[in-house]
């Protein structure tokens, strides 16, 4: 077996390059070779389209790293293919991510009976970035290694416990950084800590209903009990590096954990709880507010913490950053000072692409390309117009690549088009592409483009400049 090491790796239908084209297929897709004939190879696609004849300067012996932006609606749904293992991070609502992994390992559930999981991430406790986990965890095709999360709880907003009135569980004030804050004091960490929360009975709707919260960890618990899932881990920063992925040599995936931040550094887990985005700017504009403490917010709070993961590929790096809001992105920027660790080749825009984003932030990660997910949920609306100009702007290049999962979604009266958004790296050479919307038995199927983007015209452009500057 061998794997397409182009951008977009060409089969053709003879041994010469002159050849018609049969396919085109990604970076590191996998392909069996039938014939080896000199400098070319014979092979065949699992899935990918018709077979042919590949030049050997094209394909290589490994795969190298493969990320899915999935189509998951109004949410996020990522999958991270690299040579230390299988990682997700998170899984959005409903059941499309569920069905995208069932169809994306269905070779690998027939022969081998499971899928290996090393890393189940959740960002953060909203319901468009975990519901699809749980399907997966029900499921006896997967096998989890370790999930992932922030240790932030939630309890049903109308059916709080007696001692509570936040719906992230208890609060206190404590002095922070000199500052007075209103801080998040109850989190969980491993199974056995949700064990014991799932058990209090507080996780249940007025009405009896188990949240989606508790349909999670119940499924987790169920699925560890079953010896499918290992462990559950807390991350924040005092990890550092997610385990299992710590090595930083050149053809392996680290992933470095830049969020959520604790308030301390050791001891248990405590986070300041964020306002919301208008109380900061408010704020601002008169300080004589500044010397009250603003009334946490529920969603900036739990989405202000999300973990933020940045990984490292050879050459490459990629930043998921959750939901982050401005008040989060404040904080993480006044925490990493003059250090800039945000900075990256490809973005997944945080929050669907909101207008609760700070300017400032998105200078700091300047990526060559952005990754929006996000759905036809009206009532917000995302991406809104602010948020992908803003992106565009500060994104490097004079050809910045701006890609959405909606955006690249198609219907028809006969079936939905997905929009996946790929991201593939060697180490060296880094492609990002979309399938395009009309591709039926056509050879190329794809709208591919190479990071940094230097423009589709750019080697006639750049002839044309080099005759005018010798004229």
């Amino acid at each position: 077996m061998v794997y397409g090491d182009q951008p977009e790796t060409i089969l053709y239908a003879g041994k010469s390059r002159n050849a018609r084209k049969k396919n085109h297929v990604l970076l590191g897709t996998y392909l069996i070779v039938w014939e080896d004939d000199g400098d070319w190879l014979r092979v065949s696609t699992r899935s990918a389209g018709p077979g042919g004849w590949v030049h050997k300067d094209d394909v290589r012996d490994n795969p190298g790293l493969k990320i899915f932006y999935v189509d998951v609606g109004q949410g996020d749904g990522g999958i991270i293919e690299s040579p230390e293992g299988l990682m997700l991070v998170d899984g959005g609502p409903g059941s499309q991510y569920y069905r995208f992994m069932k169809s994306r390992y269905k070779r690998i559930i027939e022969e081998e009976g499971s899928v290996k999981i090393k890393a189940m991430v959740i960002s953060h406790p909203d319901q468009d970035h975990y519901e699809g986990f749980i399907s997966v965890l029900n499921d006896p095709a997967f096998e989890v290694e370790t999930i992932y999360h922030n240790g932030i709880l939630r309890y049903p907003s109308n059916n709080l416990p007696s001692h509570l009135g936040f719906d992230l569980g208890e609060l206190k004030t404590r002095t922070v950084a000199g500052q007075k804050e209103i801080v998040l004091v109850e989190t969980i960490d491993t199974i056995e800590d949700a064990r014991a929360m799932m058990a209090t009975g507080h996780f249940d709707t007025k009405k009896g209903n188990p949240t989606t919260y508790r349909k999670f960890w119940d499924a987790a618990i169920q699925a560890h009990d079953a010896g499918r899932v290992g462990f559950a881990k807390r991350l924040t920063i005092r990890d550092k590096s997610l385990p299992g992925f710590a090595s930083k040599s050149k053809d392996k995936l680290y992933v470095e954990v830049l969020g959520p931040i604790p308030t301390k550094m050791s001891g248990s887990v405590e986070y300041v709880t964020f306002p919301d985005s208008e109380d900061i700017v408010v704020r601002r504009k008169d300080p004589a507010d500044a010397s009250e403490i603003p009334s946490p917010s529920s969603s900036h709070t739990r989405n202000g913490h999300s973990i933020v993961l940045k990984l490292y590929y050879g050459d490459h790096t990629f930043l998921f950053g959750g939901d982050l809001n401005i008040p989060a992105q404040l904080h993480l920027l006044k925490h990493f000072g003059d250090d800039n660790p945000f900075a990256c080749d490809v973005s997944k825009a945080c929050h669907h692409g909101s207008s609760d984003f700070h300017v400032g932030f998105l200078k700091k990660i300047k990526p060559s390309a952005n990754v929006i997910s996000s759905g036809d949920n009206k009532s917000f609306d995302h991406p809104v117009a602010d948020a992908v100009g803003a992106l565009c702007r500060h994104t490097s290049g004079d050809f910045p690549l701006f890609f959405s999962t909606e955006l690249a979604r198609a219907v028809s009266s006969e079936n939905i088009h997905y929009g996946l958004i790929n991201a593939r790296s060697n180490g060296e050479v880094l492609a990002m592409a979309q399938m395009k919307e009309q591709h039926k038995n056509k050879p190329d199927i794809w709208d591919s483009f190479t990071v940094p983007w230097k423009g589709r015209f750019h080697e006639v452009l750049k002839d044309e400049e080099e005759t005018e500057r010798l004229a």
